[in-house]
C-alpha cells in the first residue's frame, strides 16, 4: 500500500506541473489547474485455473469493488488519469477433480491514457462521447483459502458430494462427520506452501485496456459508464501453478486475469491554481466553458458560449457576436434590409426603407386617431426604425414571412425586350413568370428555405441551366431583391455540412405530365393582366420567331387540363388549345396515348405538331459557320427560297417554301455512340441537323435544306460512304415531309 501512495503522490506532482506548463497550449483559461475527481463502484471478475468452467460468464456475477481517481486533461484528444480501486475475488470449484476455493483481497493503483474521439465522434461537447484507454496498474493482492470450519475441523470432500471432518481414505472413515463449508477464508495460501513456492511476492503488474461512454450532465458534472479487461503478469493470485503437483493442483502456463465494470461520477474541480477566486461568469471562466461547451445551436459560426445572438436564421451574415450584421445600421439587419445603402439619419420602416416626411406625418396621424376606427396600418403593425446610436426604437415586430419567400431566377428582362429559348422550360411545374415593374423574371423554383433554393440552383447549374439569380421578395412588390452572393456561400457550406443536395429537376421531371392551356400568340407582348382577366398561372415565353405566346393554367392530370381549356372557351377564349409536356419534353395529344374518345373535338395530330415552337435538336450547335454551304439561319443564304424563283407557284405548290433535304437515319431510343459521332461531323460540315419524333417513338433525322435537288443528292451518295446505307432524298413542305416520288406526284397532279 506504501507504493500505491507514493504513485499517488508523484502522480498529483506531474499533473501539477503538467496544468502549469501545458494548459496555455490546451485551456484559453490558462492560469486555472482543471483536475476532475471521481468516485465508482463496480463488480471484479477474476479469471484462472480455479473455477474456470465459469470463464464465459458475465462479468456481473463477482464481487463488488469501489474506486476513486483524478483526471486530467493533456489536449482536447486526450486526458490522463490516475485511479486507486479496492475489491475482492472468490473463486469456489466443487467437482470431480478439484475442491479448490481462495479469495482474494486487491489493491491497486492505476494510470491510464484516455482517447475521447474528439472530432472523428462529435467536434462539439454533446450528451456525451465514447472512449478508450490503456495503462498500467500495479496491485496488491492477499490470497486466503477456506480449510476449516468454525470448529476448527478440517474440510475433506467426498465422492459422494458430501463434506466431512475425515479423509474419505482415513481408517477411522466410518465414523466420519459431516460438517458444512462457513465460507470464512482463514488459511493464508502463501503460508501454505503447497507447492514450494515459497515466501513469493503477493504483488504485480497489468496492463488495462478500457472502453466507456461519459455523460456530460453539466458543465461540472459526468456520469461514466466503462468497462476494463486486465492481464496480469502473475499467476500466483488463486494459488494454482504449473509447478503444482497432482491433478488438483496443476495449473496451466496462462497469468491470471481481471475484469472490471464500473459506473462513476466525477465533478471538475476548477479552481485556480494561484489560489485566488474563480468567477465561472468572469470573461475568463467564459474563455473556460467555451473551451469545455463548444455548440454552435444557430451554425452561424460563433459557438454559444459567445453568441450574444442565439437563434440567428441561416440567411443572416453575422459579426464576432454573433449578432447580425447592418451594414448601414439602420436598425434593419442585412438579411431583412431592402434598402441596404439608407444614409445616415434617416427613418426606416421595418423593411429598412427610407420613411418620407409624407409616410411619418399618415402613421402619426393613424397612431393619434380618435375616432375608434382600426386601419390596415395597425393591424398590419407596421414599425418605425429609430436604429441609430442613441437615438430611441420602438420595439421591433417581425413581418410574418410569406408561405414561400424565395426564387430561382433563371432569366429576366424589361418587357419590351425578347426572351428567347424558353419554351423547352414549360415543360417543368416549377417554370412560371412574373411581371415586376417594367421587368419579366423566369422563375424555375419558389421555396420557403433558402436552403432549399440554393441547393435547387445548384441541382440546375450542373443539370446545364444557367441561373442568374436566387431573389426574394421585399417591401417593393415591382421587383425581387437579389439574395447576396456570402449569403449564398455560407448556404451551400451549410448544405455540404448537413449532405443536404437537392434531386436533380430533370430527374424529378422526368416522367412528369404537364399539360398547359395556350391563350394565344401575339408578335408584341400584351399585358397578361388585362389581355387574360381571370386567367390563373399565365405564363409567356418568346419564341425564336419573335412570337410571344402565353399559356394558362398548369395541370398534371389530362381531363382536368381538358375541363379548364373548355372553361376558358365559354368566357371566349375561343381558339385556346393543350399543349402537353412529358418529361420535359413536348408531346402531341396522341403520342400520350390519350383515349381518341376524349380528344378535343376536331383534334389533328399534324395540327399539334405544327404548333411545336421549337424543335428539340441535341446536337444543336450556335457557332455553325459553313462558309456559304448553309447558313446560320438554315436557309442556305436564300432565306428559305429554295424553290424555282422563275416559276414560284407550281399546281398551287408555293415552291418558295420547299425546302430539299436528305433523310439520314432513324432512330428508336438513343443514338449509339459512334453513330452519334458522324452524325456531328455531318452537322459541322452541312449545318444543323433536324430531328423529328414520330408519333410511334421514334425519331428521324434529317439534314440542313440544300439549293437544289442535285446538290441533295449529292450529299447523299457522302452520307452513305458514312455509313448511312437508307439516306435518301426528302422535300419539305409546310411542315410536311414528302419522298421525291411524292412530292413529284403532288406538282403534277
Amino acid at each position: 500500500m506504501r507504493k500505491i501512495y507514493s504513485y499517488f503522490i508523484v502522480f498529483l506532482l506531474l499533473t501539477a506541473t503538467h496544468s502549469v506548463s501545458a494548459q496555455s497550449g490546451m485551456d484559453t483559461l490558462s492560469n486555472v489547474f482543471r483536475p476532475r475527481i471521481g468516485l465508482g463502484v463496480g463488480t471484479m471478475t477474476y479469471y484462472g485455473e480455479v473455477q474456470n468452467y465459469q470463464k464465459g460468464f458475465v462479468p456481473m456475477v463477482n464481487r463488488y469493488y469501489g474506486m476513486a481517481y483524478i483526471n486530467a486533461p493533456l489536449t482536447k484528444y486526450f486526458n490522463l488519469e490516475f485511479s486507486a480501486s479496492y475489491g475482492k475475488i472468490t473463486a469456489n470449484e466443487r467437482s470431480l477433480t478439484q475442491n479448490l476455493n481462495f479469495q482474494s483481497r486487491i489493491r491497486m493503483g492505476t494510470v491510464q491514457l484516455y482517447y475521447n474521439f474528439y472530432p472523428f465522434f462529435t467536434n462539439r461537447r454533446g450528451l456525451f462521447h465514447p472512449f478508450v484507454g490503456v495503462g498500467i496498474s500495479s496491485f496488491e493482492f492477499l490470497s486466503k483459502t477456506d480449510m476449516y470450519d468454525a470448529n476448527g475441523n478440517q474440510y475433506h470432500y467426498w465422492s459422494d458430494g458430501s463434506i466431512r471432518n475425515l479423509a474419505e481414505s482415513d481408517p477411522n472413515a466410518i465414523n466420519a462427520v459431516e460438517i458444512q463449508r462457513d465460507y470464512t477464508y482463514e488459511t493464508d495460501l502463501r503460508e501454505q506452501n503447497l507447492d514450494g513456492l515459497g515466501d513469493y511476492r503477493e504483488q504485480s503488474f497489468a496492463v488495462p485496456f478500457t472502453a466507456g461512454l461519459e455523460f456530460h450532465l453539466s458543465p461540472r458534472w459526468d456520469f461514466r459508464i466503462a468497462t476494463t479487461w486486465q492481464p496480469t503478469f502473475t499467476d500466483l493470485i488463486d494459488n494454482i501453478t504449473p509447478a503444482g503437483q497432482g491433478e488438483e493442483r496443476h495449473g496451466d502456463s496462462k497469468k491470471d486475469k481481471f475484469w472490471t465494470t464500473y459506473v462513476s461520477l466525477s465533478y471538475d474541480l476548477q479552481f485556480p491554481k494561484d489560489g485566488g477566486k474563480f468567477d465561472p461568469l468572469d470573461d475568463s471562466g467564459l474563455e473556460f466553458y467555451a473551451d469545455f461547451e463548444e455548440n454552435d445551436s444557430d451554425n452561424d459560426g460563433v459557438i454559444d458560449a459567445y453568441d450574444e445572438c442565439a437563434g440567428t436564421p441561416v440567411e443572416a451574415l453575422v459579426d464576432e457576436k454573433g449578432c447580425p450584421l447592418d451594414g448601414d445600421e439602420d436598425g434593419v439587419p442585412d438579411y431583412m434590409d431592402d434598402e441596404p445603402n439608407t444614409p445616415e439619419g434617416n427613418w426606416v420602416d421595418e423593411f429598412g426603407v427610407t420613411l418620407t416626411e409624407a409616410d411619418i406625418a399618415k402613421h402619426w396621424r393613424e397612431y393619434n386617431d380618435s375616432t375608434g376606427y382600426e386601419h390596415d396600418f395597425i393591424e398590419e403593425r407596421l414599425v418605425v426604425q429609430f436604429g441609430r446610436e442613441g437615438i430611441p426604437s420602438f420595439n421591433f415586430v417581425p413581418r410574418p414571412k410569406k408561405e414561400k419567400s424565395y426564387v430561382v431566377i433563371i432569366g429576366k428582362e424589361h418587357k419590351d425586350i425578347s426572351a428567347n429559348e424558353l419554351h423547352k422550360y414549360l415543360g417543368f411545374r416549377e417554370f412560371k413568370t412574373e411581371l415586376r415593374g417594367d421587368t419579366v423574371y423566369y422563375v424555375l423554383g419558389e421555396y420557403e428555405k433558402i436552403e432549399d433554393a440554393v441547393s435547387h440552383a445548384n441541382s440546375l447549374e450542373k443539370d446545364g441551366i444557367n441561373v442568374e439569380l436566387i431573389g426574394r421578395d421585399g417591401s417593393d412588390t415591382t421587383k425581387f431583391i437579389a439574395v447576396d452572393e456570402k449569403v449564398i456561400d455560407k448556404v451551400e457550406k451549410q448544405n455540404e455540412e448537413n449532405n443536404y443536395v437537392a434531386p436533380s429537376i430533370i430527374e424529378e421531371n422526368k416522367d412528369e405530365l404537364v399539360f398547359r392551356v395556350q391563350l394565344g400568340a401575339f408578335k408584341n407582348k400584351v399585358d397578361p393582366e388585362k389581355a387574360f382577366p381571370g386567367v390563373e398561372d399565365v405564363t409567356h415565353a418568346t419564341g425564336e420567331d419573335g412570337i410571344t405566346r402565353y399559356y394558362g393554367g398548369k395541370f398534371s392530370n389530362y381531363h382536368e387540363a381538358n375541363a379548364y381549356r373548355k372553361k376558358l372557351i365559354g368566357k371566349g377564349y375561343k381558339s385556346a388549345f393543350l399543349v402537353a409536356y412529358q418529361g420535359g419534353k413536348r408531346k402531341t395529344l396522341q403520342q400520350l396515348g390519350i383515349d381518341p374518345n376524349d380528344l378535343p373535338d376536331n383534334y389533328n395530330e399534324q395540327s399539334d405538331l405544327n404548333t411545336f415552337v421549337e424543335k428539340e435538336d441535341p446536337f444543336a450547335n450556335n457557332n455553325t459557320n459553313n462558309d456559304g454551304n448553309n447558313g446560320n439561319d438554315g436557309n442556305n443564304g436564300t432565306d428559305g427560297n429554295n424553290g424555282n424563283p422563275d416559276n414560284p407557284v407550281v399546281n398551287g405548290i408555293d415552291m418558295t417554301k420547299v425546302k430539299y433535304r436528305v433523310k439520314i437515319a432513324t432512330y428508336e431510343g438513343d443514338v449509339p455512340t459512334e453513330e452519334y459521332k458522324i452524325l456531328l461531323m455531318i452537322r459541322d460540315t452541312y449545318g444543323q441537323l433536324l430531328p423529328i419524333e414520330n408519333s410511334d417513338g421514334t425519331t428521324v433525322y434529317y439534314s440542313n435544306d440544300f439549293k437544289s435537288v442535285e446538290a441533295a443528292k449529292s450529299a447523299i451518295e457522302e452520307f452513305k460512304g458514312h455509313g448511312f446505307e437508307s439516306s435518301e432524298m426528302s422535300i419539305q413542305y409546310e411542315e410536311k415531309f414528302y419522298t421525291e416520288s411524292e412530292f413529284n406526284a403532288l406538282i403534277n397532279k
